[in-house]
């Protein structure tokens, strides 16, 4: 395993630097035991806040549940043996290089579970702080359910029971959450927004459009797009784009980037427009 990418961006930040980034999913409950959520992971926004955290950065990390957190390993080891050696000689050696990088910045992180305390904690912290730069590539659920107090029957349409009739349905109310980007530049107008757009099996026309709705309804300067097939595909790329949708930088190409590359090369794309 390599050590945390190396970012050169034209010259090193201020050290009063303050970047806020959100990570992760939402989890929206629908009764005491289950819940909505999605598949964002939070690895690319962890690694990019290792990225500014090496930079000397302040970064507030707001973060959905399990999602990753800048200079946690989460790794599976091989109890095969010659390869458990080996994999934790690797891991003691990116763990001390990752513990140097971080070294340098500080790191104050913000766990929250549902998109409506994602708003209120990316509101607050963004009018405590002021931050330069906000980096919103938390997956918030757009709907949530209306919650029920308890835990709802398995059958809907019948007596309590473990397993329900073939047949029947259960349906769930949701209501629309707060579009939490669009409250970063309320609370904070100052603030550089950079936001993030995942799309599934979608043309460049697409992405050019979703990246500009984005910028203009919530005031990103820029916006990294990517797309879902990719990520089937185990393919690590996207796309950095202008308010209006333009291309402003290709990062990673058909055979796509690591992860802490593709986060090294966003965070050197976003710093030197940052001071243009």
């Amino acid at each position: 395993m390599s050590p945390v990418p190396a970012v050169s961006p034209s010259r090193d930040p201020s050290p009063r630097r303050v970047v806020l980034m959100t990570a992760g999913g939402t989890r929206e409950p629908i009764d005491d035991v289950r819940h909505i959520s999605n598949v964002a992971s939070g690895q690319l926004p962890a690694a990019m806040a290792e990225c500014w955290l090496r930079l000397g950065a302040t970064v507030h990390y707001i973060h959905g549940p399990d999602a990753h957190v800048p200079g946690v390993l989460r790794v599976s080891v091989p109890l095969r043996d010659g390869a458990l050696e080996t994999t934790l000689d690797a891991l003691r050696a990116d763990a001390l290089a990752r513990r140097a990088h971080l070294g340098a910045g500080e790191l104050v992180c913000y766990p929250i579970r549902t998109a409506a305390d994602a708003a209120r904690v990316v509101r607050e912290v963004a009018a405590a702080q002021q931050p330069t730069l906000a980096a919103c590539a938390m997956a918030v659920a757009d709907f949530a359910p209306v919650p029920v107090i308890g835990k709802l029957s398995s059958r809907p349409n019948g007596p309590t029971g473990d397993v329900a009739d073939a047949g029947e349905t259960l349906h769930i109310a949701l209501r629309p959450t707060p579009k939490v980007i669009d409250l970063v530049l309320q609370a904070s107008p100052g603030t550089a927004l950079l936001g993030f757009k995942l799309l599934s099996g979608a043309d460049e026309a697409a992405h050019q459009a979703a990246a500009r709705h984005l910028a203009r309804r919530s005031g990103a300067r820029w916006v990294f797009g990517n797309d879902m097939s990719d990520y089937r595909r185990g393919v690590r790329r996207g796309v950095l784009r202008g308010p209006e949708g333009q291309v402003l930088a290709v990062l990673g190409d058909a055979q796509g980037l690591s992860v802490r590359a593709l986060a090294a090369a966003l965070v050197s794309a976003v710093e030197a427009r940052l001071r243009v």
